[in-house]
């Protein structure tokens, strides 16, 4: 059995239980526990559908094909022809099923409405179960994690752009698993024939299939009840409000069962190894793992559960700490019940199941007047009465010399865990050591302590003039915000919400004039040394950079308003790029800052909190968590957030992976506590496509689909959107700064487009930016300046998706985080330095040189550097392999 094939599949199944957590706190504010419990009524008797309506038929293929008894594509051509009439008994039975459940009439009619996509989850289930015992954990996983990544992202939309209920969010809870279906057919086809043990004119043993699955049958139909019986017969038996409570307990608890489906996958898939013992090591490693989970979860659901899904879920902590303890039992359950399948004793299997089954309903009936608490209790004691004859039957398994060897660890598989961890541990201490200086040979030689000078030297030979002098444009125009407006609070305070205050001092002013002309030094000077190195001769890509950062100040010209001298910047900083040809990987530094202005923000609210956190009137109908929306050294909580978002991306370029995952949960806590709602949304596509990046081997077809979604949304949204109250006000500010574009289509406004009387007037407010990149370009440069702009993000585009063919995925996911934040913001994209996020990265994928070849395990990981045709597309040292820029 592949460890690597372990782990996979129980990070996908993982990634299930978290899409739901990313996605209740969404339903659960925009519905409310009444909304919540409805929601759950309408969908959950889908869901269980499609377990029961496979009438066993799932487990007989995975038993088939494991057996060598049927092929997957003959696997897929029974589950699409079972379709027939298993859809005429699912939707029929629904039917029926919602007269008992929905006495209102509307329900009632939505939910006949949310049935007709049950034969679709019927036929996922019966692909999954073909890919189960073909042992094809790579499609498996696809078809379970893309519909919940398809609908996570679907509803976080929705419940931000719009109105949403509990009917449409069914809708798209029931849609999304369409995608599933298309990605498990494809994988069943491209499996290819495989030659039956068991000769069936045919090719499929038709009475074998039928005979497994009727024993089967009677543990499907039971296992619901094992499951979630309780959320589906719960409206009636317990109210609304405590089927809200209990739907987001249950969502928290069944976070550890991922591992034991996973380990299920695997023992009901075929078998590398005929030694028993080492093939069910898999199951007693996922009970002592979801143990040691259960037990972390019920220790922090007093905090967690009120914190996520706010203060109105309280009452939800005592039945999330129940169903902690039944997640344990249901993993023994799931591991015995996956025993005997394998074995060929699925009637053991339905006879536990189905006892388990009338224990549970029973003491759901019992326990109805303790609400949450008593349908938590009462699934406790159905996972008890399911382990318990599972385990009997188990026993009398020949082939499975006892319970332990399910259950209970034995020496080699602690001595494993061991190893494992001094592995990690040891790596941990190597990252923390101190590096051997590589200039001057060992600590004994005296010419080993250089100076700092010398050591920028030194880099700078390695890496290149280009690639560190870039870098360094970077750290400067991070510098120049953070520094200088820290200093603003500190000595100025907070100014008021929305409005023209101006927060300086000198001492802020004069630090940031500083870093300023250092930057403006610095990007000519490269440019300046480029040009000097070498003659450049592809002028096209440097030209459509250029073009939009004069066509911004143009408009401002014409109607007599002088850029200052920090608009010479980015220009500057593009030539610099072109003229240098940096390698991309030096964007990890954006990845590093994202994590220390992370971190700075919430050592910042902890000190400071009366100038790091936004409170009152300010914050507006967010969530405030830990006391205000955290804004670190920026002026809001948005602009914050979208500095973390744009950010998240190059995460994943740092190659130490201790760095890597601190940065990135630094990272996104902090992106959390911003409450930026449009930066969070970015940043889940920014994990979502990164996940379907990795699952489908490097393909970038999913980040590319998400970045043109983003686009798409930046560019219609705006147009349609006529309520003026839509997306917190936006309406009206797509609206009238539209009206003023009009007015001078061409060449706009110019940058201080915002600071006419009249705008503010008609704003309503104190307003800065457009909410919308579009809208911003348009008012600020006019359609001159809106073309190059989407040419540079094409070119940009283009780039990306072929350094993510080879393998380096990180510039493209930049650019789907970039259109998700500016749908609805726009200050990220200002032409001083504080768009340095946004413009520096962007300028590099475009304009930069080829990646390089990863000498490492990274995330990014390429077998060559990027093929380019450009003869001037090269670095600045091609010669040798330099070391990594970043740790």
């Amino acid at each position: 059995m592949s460890a690597r094939k372990l782990v996979s599949a129980s990070f996908a199944n993982l990634l299930i239980p978290i899409s739901g957590l990313l996605v209740s706190p969404f339903l659960s504010r925009e519905l409310g526990p009444e909304g919540r419990g409805v929601y759950a009524a309408l969908t959950l008797p889908i869901v269980v559908w499609g377990w029961i309506g496979t009438y066993g038929l799932q487990d007989s293929l995975s038993y088939h094909i494991r057996q060598g008894r049927l092929s997957s594509r003959a696997a897929a051509r029974v589950s699409v022809l079972a379709m027939a009439p298993l859809s005429v008994l699912a939707v029929g039975l629904l039917a029926v099923l919602g007269l008992v459940l929905f006495p209102d009439t509307d329900e009632y009619r939505e939910f006949l409405v949310l049935a007709l996509f049950a034969p679709l989850h019927v036929l996922s289930n019966l692909f999954i179960g073909a890919l189960t015992g073909n042992s094809d954990i790579r499609g498996l996983n696809l078809v379970k994690v893309v519909p919940a990544l398809v609908r996570t992202g679907l509803v976080v939309v929705a419940c931000l752009a719009f109105e949403l209920n509990a009917y449409q969010a069914g809708l798209i809870f029931a849609g999304s698993v369409l995608a599933g279906l298309v990605i498990g057919l494809v994988r069943l086809r491209d499996a290819g024939e495989t030659p039956p043990v068991e000769y069936s004119p045919s090719g499929v043993p038709t009475a074998s299939l039928i005979r497994y699955a009727l024993a089967c049958l009677p543990g499907v139909l039971a296992a619901v009840s094992s499951a979630r019986l309780g959320q589906i017969i719960g409206l009636p038996l317990i109210g609304a409000r405590e089927l809200g409570y209990y739907a987001v307990a249950v969502s928290v608890a069944e976070i550890p069962m991922v591992i034991a489906t996973a380990a299920r996958s695997m023992l009901l898939g075929r078998q590398a190894s005929g030694d028993t013992r080492a093939a069910t090591q898999v199951a007693r490693l996922a009970v002592l793992a979801c143990g040691v989970a259960c037990v972390g979860l019920a220790l922090v659901a007093s905090v967690a559960v009120p914190l996520f899904f706010g203060a109105a879920f309280e009452p939800a902590v005592t039945p999330t700490i129940i169903l902690c303890a039944a997640t344990v039992l249901y993993t023994c359950m799931t591991i015995y019940s996956a025993a005997l399948l394998a074995y060929n004793r699925p009637g053991w299997s339905s006879a536990a199941l189905v006892a388990g089954s009338v224990a549970g309903v029973a003491a759901l009936l019992a326990f109805a007047p303790f609400g949450a608490v008593g349908a938590a209790a009462a699934s406790l004691v159905g996972y008890a009465v399911t382990m318990i004859i599972a385990a009997v039957g188990v026993r009398r398994v020949s082939e499975l010399q006892s319970l332990r060897m399910l259950t209970v660890p034995y020496d080699d598989d602690v001595q494993l865990i061991r190893n494992r961890i001094a592995m990690v541990t040891t790596r941990l201490r190597q990252l923390t050591a101190a590096a051997p200086d590589r200039t001057e040979g060992g600590p004994e030689n005296p010419r080993a302590e250089l100076s700092l000078l010398a050591r920028l030297i030194g880099v700078g030979r390695r890496h290149g003039v280009g690639t560190v002098g870039v870098a360094a444009l970077i750290v400067l125009a991070w510098l120049r915000i953070v520094s200088a407006q820290t200093m603003h609070l500190l000595i100025a305070g907070r100014p008021a919400f929305n409005s023209r205050e101006v927060v300086g001092s000198s001492i802020g002013d004069l630090v940031g004039d500083g870093l300023t002309f250092l930057f403006l030094l610095l990007a000519a000077g490269l440019a300046a040394h480029g040009f000097w190195r070498r003659r450049p001769t592809s002028y096209g890509r440097l030209a459509v950079a250029l073009a939009a950062f004069v066509a911004l100040e143009i408009g401002g010209l014409l109607h007599g308003h002088t850029p200052s001298a920090v608009a010479a910047a980015f220009p500057l900083a593009a030539t610099a790029i072109w003229a240098q040809r940096p390698r991309p990987e030096l964007l990890g530094v954006v990845g590093v800052l994202g994590g220390l202005t992370a971190a700075g923000s919430m050592l910042f609210a902890v000190i400071r909190p009366d100038v790091a956190l936004l409170t009152g009137e300010a914050a507006g109908d967010k969530k405030v968590l830990l006391g205000g929306l955290l804004t670190g050294p920026y002026l809001h909580s948005n602009v914050l957030g979208l500095a973390l978002a744009l950010s998240v991306a190059f995460v994943f370029l740092l190659r130490r992976p201790a760095l890597r995952w601190a940065c990135l949960g630094v990272v996104l806590g902090a992106l959390v506590w911003t409450g930026s709602r449009t930066s969070q949304v970015a940043a889940v596509a920014v994990i979502g496509a990164y996940v379907l990046i990795r699952l489908l081997g490097g393909r970038s077809w999913p980040a590319s689909l998400a970045f043109v979604a983003g686009a798409l949304l930046v560019g219609v949204v705006p147009l349609i959107t006529s309520d003026p109250a839509s997306f917190s006000e936006r309406g009206r500010i797509w609206t009238v700064l539209l009206d003023r574009w009009a007015e001078s289509p061409v060449v706009g406004w110019g940058q201080d487009a915002f600071q006419e009387p009249a705008v503010t007037a008609a704003l309503g407010g104190q307003f800065n930016h457009g909410h919308n990149v579009m809208v911003q370009v348009l008012v600020v440069g006019g359609l001159l300046a809106l073309v190059p702009f989407l040419l540079l993000c094409f070119v940009a585009w283009r780039r990306a998706a072929a350094l993510c063919g080879a393998g380096q995925p990180v510039p493209l996911l930049f650019l789907v985080a970039l259109a998700h934040v500016s749908w609805l913001e726009a200050s990220h994209v200002s032409t001083t330095l504080t768009g340095y996020v946004t413009w520096l990265p962007l300028l590099v994928i475009a304009l930069a040189g080829p990646a390089a070849t990863p000498v490492s395990r990274g995330v990014t990981a390429a077998a060559s550097p990027v093929p380019s045709t450009d003869p001037d597309d090269r670095p600045e040292s091609e010669t040798v392999e330099p070391p990594a820029l970043l740790p």
